[in-house]
């Protein structure tokens, strides 16, 4: 071998282990898919059902149900129905159920289990029967795809480790050292595309995502890279409108209210709802004596779903719910009048939502008072302390409203979120709160990370929820992609939150938060000064 073949072949294995260690583009591909957690009130049932990502395909789809305080012991039927049509001829016709499995749910709150088995990516309904109800849940089993830049990566480093040998020979052999030049090049040019592809694949932007900007189909998920046409960048959607039916509720009586979703463009049902907050959809109901019902509607239909409600009094409810569209973002519906409840048939009536667990802090003086910015109150609830403080704040400016649950750190995430704050207001003193409610100017709802996250760091979105911008706040993953579940009781026990509330007057609040697998309820009563008072 000659000394110039030599510094060739030198500075081809350079080159070569070099840039070995570049990386991928793996960073930049969509995502295989974290945990799917959607809460869903099932009946009598508030349920958070935990879809684990799937890793292979075909392979498992590990289903878990996590049950709270006072949910019944019961069976659960699971079907699992691929629901995405194909081009592809091969592909099994979706619609027929292609694995069934069960949960038995006991008395114990805590969580319960099944492994059913995908067969294919794409769009999927995973149908959950108790008996008397079934709810139709959507998700999307992503494929596991090798992006364009991953291909240029993986393809010259092939062709740079395919011809490194023939430069080798070639230099060893060829009696021209020059000729070792034409493999050694090869092996540099594929190093460079290597590279050069991993490079760049920080800035390429991702296509479209299925189930997230677009309506999933079996080819989109299983190639989103694919040419479509048209090809767009404007993802948003119509406004959604929501209408009311079913049969009248009654006092004391479990019912179904039927929540109608239709787009305001065209008037079909609107079936392209995304999972935010742990839930397709939020519902809000607020009663004639300030009660809060925090309910998550089942999907029984395309643009149909059941809201499940026993009403503790006859009287007018307030009913909001939020949502979000795919390619929107999150939205808050008002019911345009609310709905009536009729009295029981024997007069009775209750003081809350059944299964609720209502702590209700009175400011100083008397049960019941208003709390103004600046004082704090305290209660206790099945032996555990609870505190509510605020700061000196005025109309305009920024409050932050802390509730201390317990003594230590041992709160659970629910929906997302280690506490939830609902505000409604301004609403006149000793009036009729579901009236006064559904027609208040101010309906927001804000979230807290806790004391454990980031504290005083909270995302609020609704009609008038004015908080000064911050970015979405998540839970820290610890699963790959996907944020801690309920089964993690390591948060708070103080839970801030900071909003401004834009108008003086009396504002009604219910703070949320779980602890031991119950969703505890806190309201109170602030009222909120003009600016410059206090």
């Amino acid at each position: 071998m000659t000394s110039a073949a030599r510094r060739v072949l030198i500075a081809a294995l350079c080159v070569l282990f070099a840039c070995s260690a570049a990386p991928a583009a793996t960073a930049d591909a969509p995502a295989a898919g974290g945990d799917v957690a959607i809460a869903q009130t099932l009946g009598d049932r508030e349920l958070t059902v935990l879809l684990r990502r799937v890793t292979s395909v075909p392979g498992p789809l590990r289903v878990e149900v996590v049950t709270h305080t006072g949910t019944a012991a019961g069976h659960l039927g699971l079907d699992l129905i691929p629901v995405g049509a194909s081009s592809s001829a091969r592909t099994p016709a979706p619609g027929v159920p292609v694995d069934r499995g069960a949960i038995d749910l006991g008395a114990a709150p805590g969580m319960y289990s099944a492994t059913l088995r995908v067969d294919r990516p794409g769009p999927w309904e995973l149908v959950v029967d108790d008996g008397v109800r079934v709810a139709r849940i959507p998700f999307v089993v992503p494929a596991q795809i090798v992006t364009p830049p991953e291909r240029f990566v993986y393809g010259g480093f092939v062709v740079a480790g395919v011809l490194l040998p023939v430069a080798a020979v070639v230099a060893i052999r060829a009696r021209r050292g020059a000729w070792a030049l034409l493999p050694a090049a090869g092996v540099v040019a594929g190093v460079a595309v290597a590279v050069t592809a991993a490079v760049l694949s920080t800035s390429l932007p991702l296509p479209p995502q299925p189930g997230i900007q677009l309506d999933p189909s079996v080819d989109d998920v299983g190639n989103p890279y694919a040419a479509r046409q048209p090809l767009i960048a404007d993802f948003s959607r119509p406004p959604v409108m929501l209408s009311l039916g079913g049969t009248p509720l009654r006092a004391g009586v479990p019912g179904d209210l039927e929540l109608r979703l239709s787009d305001a463009a065209t008037g079909i049902p609107v079936d392209d709802l995304t999972v935010v907050d742990e839930a397709s959809i939020h519902a809000l109901v607020v009663g004639p004596s300030g009660e809060l019902a925090h309910t998550h509607p089942i999907r029984v239909a395309p643009g149909v779903h059941l809201l499940h409600l026993t009403a503790p009094e006859p009287g007018h409810y307030a009913l909001s719910i939020e949502l979000e569209r795919r390619g929107g973002g999150v939205r808050m519906i008002r019911a345009a009048a609310g709905f009536d409840v009729g009295p029981a048939s024997d007069g009775a009536r209750a003081t809350d939502f059944a299964g609720s667990h209502t702590v209700r802090m009175s400011g100083p003086g008397s049960a019941g008072a208003a709390l103004r910015p600046g004082q704090r109150a305290t209660a206790t609830a099945d032996g555990m302390p609870i505190e509510v403080a605020t700061t000196a704040a005025a109309a305009g400016a920024p409050l932050t409203i802390t509730a201390k649950v317990g003594e230590t750190a041992g709160l659970q995430p629910w929906l997302g979120m280690v506490g939830h704050m609902i505000v409604a207001g301004p609403v006149p003193a000793d009036a009729d709160l579901g009236i006064a409610v559904q027609q208040a100017p101010v309906w927001g709802h804000a979230h807290s990370m806790g004391s454990m996250g980031m504290a005083g760091h909270a995302e609020s979105h609704g009609e008038m929820a004015n908080m000064p911008a911050t970015e979405s706040m998540l839970m820290p993953p610890v699963n790959g992609d996907s944020a801690p579940d309920e089964t993690v009781a390591a948060y708070g026990p103080s839970v801030p939150f900071t909003y401004s509330f834009p108008v003086p007057g009396r504002y009604r609040v219910w703070i949320q938060v779980e602890r031991d697998y119950t969703i505890h309820t806190i309201t109170l009563v602030l009222d909120i000064p003009p600016g410059g008072a206090r």
